[in-house]
């Protein structure tokens, strides 16, 4: 491969990678409507999973009417690893609706983002090797950026509010976030990206209904497959929290290195902030706006410091 064409494929990825993260941003702005309207965390959890199965699932029968399909060789080892990375990607969702029993929103968001720096840890460990400098230094500019986007300085927050487990389910959510995007550029990747997120989506969803069925009761589980109003939430939630991210990633990361997927999803933090300004009306004080502009220079930071884009893969 050519040096322009591996160019115009890392910046192609990146930018899957990007718009993956920004569709998660349209989740907390749903889930703040759906909680206004009465629905409860566990129906709108229930109701996010099986819809974004359930669209994935039209999408697959579709592409797989109209094309050949690779035929894919099935073992114990696959399995297991992609229905572990299904598993990670409902944590993420579990953790973090949950920390928000126990958490102000802001302080939830700030800890949960933390899976910038996690990813290029973990990329780190895997790869036996120290993080180039420009990664260390988007990291910091970033995780700068969140506390002050996420509305912590300057707010009420007191001591008190700091609950140790919402505390220690923000950072789950943080890592099993970071986890799964390394993971989706590491597992499966002969595959093709839609038969590896479906398998990835039907693990997460079975996941989910048995965790709901057996904390909250499966009456919840009924009520967020069934509840026809609530669809008006659940449809929206499974297209932007499962169907689209879930394709776009298995694409995108398998060309990028964990830690450049997990810097650039940062971007979902200052699309959250306009559309929660923009949508649900919220005050968005001047120093959250800094802070919003702080982290796209954070993720910016890596192309700019490297001048141009070699590879999104270390080597």
């Amino acid at each position: 491969m050519n040096p322009k064409t591996l160019m115009s494929s890392v910046l192609f990825c990146s930018i899957l990678v990007l718009l993956a993260s920004c569709s998660y941003a349209v989740l907390s702005t749903i889930v703040s409507l759906a909680v206004r309207a009465g629905y409860g965390i566990p129906v709108v959890l229930v109701g996010k999973f099986f819809y974004g199965w359930i669209i994935l699932f039209i999408i697959v029968l579709i592409v797989f009417a109209l094309y050949k399909h690779q035929r894919i060789s099935w073992n114990k080892k696959r399995i297991l690893s992609l229905a572990g990375t299904g598993v990670v990607m409902a944590l993420v969702t579990v953790c973090y609706f949950n920390s928000l029993g126990y958490l102000p929103i802001s302080l939830a968001v700030v800890l949960l983002f933390q899976y910038s720096w996690m990813g290029v840890v973990i990329e780190s460990i895997a790869n036996r090797r120290l993080p180039s400098k420009s990664k260390i230094i988007s990291c910091l500019v970033i995780i700068t950026g969140t506390i002050l986007a996420g509305g912590i300085l300057g707010s009420s927050l007191s001591i008190s509010e700091m609950n140790l487990i919402g505390i220690l389910l923000g950072l789950s959510a943080a890592f099993c976030y970071a986890l799964f995007v390394f993971l989706s550029g590491r597992v499966s990747t002969d595959m093709s990206p839609l038969s590896k997120s479906f398998s990835i989506s039907t693990s997460g969803m079975l996941f989910v209904m048995l965790f709901v069925g057996a904390v909250y009761g499966g009456t919840f589980v009924l009520e967020g497959i069934t509840n026809v109003g609530s669809l008006a939430y659940s449809l929206p939630l499974g297209l932007f929290g499962i169907a689209i991210p879930i394709i776009l990633l298995a694409v995108g990361a398998p060309k990028l290195s964990t830690g450049m997927a997990t810097i650039l999803n940062s971007a979902e933090l200052p699309l959250e902030v306009l559309l929660a300004a923009v949508i649900i009306l919220e005050q968005v004080s001047p120093l959250r706006w800094v802070g919003v502009l702080i982290i796209l220079i954070g993720i910016a930071l890596p192309y700019l410091i490297e001048k141009r884009i070699v590879s999104g893969l270390e080597e």
